[in-house]
């Protein structure tokens, strides 16, 4: 079965199954989509586990999401930081760098909210937000880059059409979100915003 069959057969199952920690993939699936449905369930897992958690200062989220990369600052804003950690602990193996490349501009790495967009792109990652193609783990993107003005956010539960191939709402899981890790209600895809100016762009996926 195709990776879209597999979504299509599980539609809002998958959706619903998030706040109950486990997902039951398809029979039919290969085996490395049984693999990326494993790590997309765990990032959603990690990600759930973390909501309340707040700042113990300005800017000074739980050091944890620090230990899992030496190259993440704290203090910092932080929704990049909280994305990362979500994603490393959930197992995703490639991820934007969190500091500059030697010789590259010090907006390429990953607490830059937008660069999230830029690395998706560069590495075939990106699903515009026109595309409505998005699954539970994916990294949704507001702003564009290089815009300061921009926020990233995880996305642990979808709501599909009849197809099930197009998303219609998604709920968000999301670092930095008045100082604290938030879990927001459900959201069209049409109009997703972050506030102030921060349309959503598109989203990141794992794989």
């Amino acid at each position: 079965m195709s990776r879209r069959g597999v979504r299509a057969a599980l539609g809002a199952v998958l959706a619903s199954a998030a706040l109950l920690g486990a997902v039951a993939a398809p029979a039919q699936a290969a085996p490395g989509e049984l693999e990326q449905w494993r790590v997309r369930q765990e990032i959603v897992d990690k990600a759930m586990a973390e909501v309340g958690q707040r700042e113990s200062g300005p800017e000074l989220y739980p050091e944890r999401y620090q230990q899992v990369d030496s190259a993440v600052m704290r203090p910092a804003q932080w929704c990049g930081v909280f994305v990362n950690w979500a994603w490393t602990v959930g197992g995703v193996k490639d991820r934007p760098a969190m500091r500059p490349a030697p010789g590259a501009s010090g907006l390429d790495q990953g607490h830059w909210a937008t660069y999230w967009q830029k690395w998706a792109r560069e590495n075939g990652r990106w699903r515009d937000i026109s595309e409505r193609n998005v699954e539970m783990g994916d990294v949704v993107v507001f702003g564009q880059y290089p815009s300061m003005f921009a926020h990233v956010g995880l996305v642990v539960e979808v709501r599909y059409d009849d197809s099930g191939l197009k998303a219609t709402h998604v709920r968000t899981v999301e670092g930095n979100y008045g100082d604290r890790v938030a879990y927001t209600r459900w959201r069209k895809i049409d109009g997703l915003s972050a506030g102030f100016g921060r349309p959503a762009s598109g989203f990141v996926s794992p794989f």
